[in-house]
């Protein structure tokens, strides 16, 4: 798989982390990567239209 794929499925992975109420603690990635990144990016995204 490629570098995108993988930004994909982070930042889906943090929707669904948000939408099943974990802590953004939860996330897998490990600090100040890309993947971190992008999955802490979806559960902002997830966070946010929950809230509105």
């Amino acid at each position: 798989m490629g570098a995108r794929a993988d930004l994909t499925r982070a930042l889906l992975a943090g929707r669904a982390a948000a939408r099943e109420q974990q802590p953004p603690t939860a996330c897998p990635h490990p600090d100040r990567t890309h993947l971190r990144t992008a999955w802490l990016r979806g559960y902002g995204q997830a966070s946010s239209t929950a809230t509105d």
